[in-house]
């Protein structure tokens, strides 16, 4: 795509698919599921415990595509290696999906820290799916302040998703499916309680 006649619908896309939220200290930091850009996620995660943002990680995502190894169990030997304790972080290994990662997480949350004890998140997923994440979150843990630690793997800036092929796939693929899941009510669809800064970062 160019900077002429598409760049107004780039940006639109952009500005609702690809969102951000301020980052504060939180009571949980909840991981979801990645076979992509694993050490970026780790590097994140690691970086931001070692500041003092959270006292505590939940990772989730089960054995996907072909591997024996749990996404979650992937990840934290990652965290660990990066001397994050393994005390620190739980590991939710059942889950395929980005909603199971949370319907499929929070019993454990519960029985390990208790739903009630925890008033603020911040979640780390994909840049691109960003929107996303935060409305599944919101569908299955409304309760909870969420916020959000993107990991852009893709090279490029955020407000210039369009340059980067495998960023474009992922953003326009994340604005067909949203409509699609929030007709199955798989998301609930975000709004101005839900802390939502102006422009995309990263």
């Amino acid at each position: 795509m160019s900077d002429g006649a598409y760049r107004p619908q780039c940006d639109r896309i952009g500005a609702y698919v690809i969102v951000r939220t301020a980052i504060a200290p939180a009571d949980l930091c909840f991981v979801f599921g990645t076979r992509d850009a694993e050490d970026a996620f780790a590097d994140a995660v690691a970086d931001h415990f070692r500041a003092g943002y959270f006292p505590r990680i939940v990772i989730a995502g089960g054995a996907t595509l072909g591997h024996d190894l749990a996404e979650s169990d992937d990840m934290k030997q990652r965290l660990v290696g990066r001397g994050v304790p393994a005390s620190a972080i739980l590991c939710e290994r059942e889950s395929t999906n980005t909603g199971d990662n949370v319907a499929k997480a929070l019993p454990l949350i519960d029985a390990e820290y208790g739903l009630g004890n925890i008033a603020s998140l911040i979640a780390v997923g994909k840049i691109s799916s960003s929107r996303r994440y935060l409305m599944t979150l919101k569908r299955h843990w409304p309760a909870v302040r969420r916020m959000l630690l993107p990991v852009n793997l893709f090279g490029v800036p955020a407000e210039r998703w369009w340059e980067s092929e495998p960023f474009r796939v992922r953003v326009l693929r994340e604005w067909e499916k949203i409509p699609r899941y929030l007709e199955q009510d798989f998301l609930v669809e975000l709004d101005s309680g839900d802390g939502l800064l102006d422009a995309p970062a990263g």
